[in-house]
């Protein structure tokens, strides 16, 4: 197989690095916390992630406060870690959407000609160093994680893979679960609520508000994805084991006047670190421990998706 071409180019005075085969490419700002800014099948046409078209509205700038994710793009992929929103742990205030989103992470210039998008960001309100390579194999692009524990004493975490994705009528969002978990814990159907919105395809119902958060789980296979009416899709996989949960975030003009909605896969049920009273193996590190995990993005044209 032919490796992807790596591209440099610049905008609204961002490096913009990109890697791209026949299928599909894939856009990284290292400067704005390793944020991906274009995932793009190449094939069907369609982007992924929003805030990236039409050109002449990208939404790419820094945050006016580095403390409010509100202030920022809102815009393509980026990490929440060790929290969704902010708290207080041990002592340690840590800040809205962890504390990835908006610092330069070391980024490898020399890998990314290679055809590897490679970040690392040592965290400041916890022990811990991230590590993230991005690689494109056909229709495929893999997430490869490395968490690092650098204390000797236990600590929780909240990791939450955080894409905004477009949303188009029509589009669906597969999976095989039934049912799902409000942000406070109560069991809901899933994916039409007791209100009648049918979430799987963000259709809010008159007079209720045009927004919702809500956790798929615990999964016992860790695979979700979104069809769109065309018939291209997108599906994900990670290590259930790992993260049994998966948010959903839908905002449709509510948050910002944005229409987008979002597949994370995270280790609880939770946007708050804080939150979780009883940490377990999945959200707790043991001292110096390394945890690793990969996560797969497949994009198809046409062929469709099934959970």
């Amino acid at each position: 197989m032919k490796r992807a071409i790596h591209r440099l180019q610049s905008l609204s005075g961002f490096a913009i690095h990109t890697l791209a085969n026949s299928r599909l490419s894939i856009s990284i700002a290292p400067e704005l916390g390793g944020r991906i800014v274009s995932l793009k099948d190449l094939v069907s046409g369609r982007e992924w992630l929003d805030g990236w078209t039409p050109a002449a509205k990208r939404r790419i700038w820094h945050p006016s406060d580095p403390a409010d994710y509100e202030t920022g793009p809102g815009a393509g992929l980026d990490e929440c870690l060790p929290t969704v929103l902010p708290c207080t742990v041990g002592g340690a205030r840590l800040g809205d959407h962890g504390e990835l989103w908006n610092h330069r992470p070391a980024f490898d210039e020399e890998l990314a000609q290679s055809g590897v998008f490679f970040c690392q960001w040592p965290l400041q309100s916890l022990p811990l160093a991230f590590e993230r390579r991005i690689s494109i194999h056909g229709g495929d692009v893999r997430f490869q994680y490395r968490l690092t524990h650098q204390a000797d004493a236990p600590t929780p975490f909240l990791w939450a893979w955080h894409p905004l994705f477009t949303w188009k009528p029509g589009d669906e969002i597969r999976t095989t679960e039934s049912g799902c978990l409000s942000p406070d814990g109560q069991c809901l159907p899933w994916p039409v609520t007791p209100d009648g919105n049918d979430l799987s395809r963000a259709a809010f119902r008159k007079n209720q508000t045009p927004a919702a958060k809500v956790f798929l789980g615990p999964l016992t296979s860790g695979r979700a994805g979104i069809l769109a009416k065309s018939g291209a899709s997108l599906a994900l996989e990670w290590p259930a084991e790992l993260f049994p949960y998966a948010g959903i975030w839908i905002t449709r003009g509510f948050w910002k006047g944005l229409h987008h909605w979002a597949i994370e896969p995270t280790n609880a049920p939770v946007d708050r670190l804080s939150d979780i009273r009883e940490p377990s193996r999945i959200t707790r590190l043991a001292p110096r421990e390394v945890r690793e995990w990969t996560l797969r993005v497949r994009l198809s044209p046409g062929r469709g998706f099934t959970a």
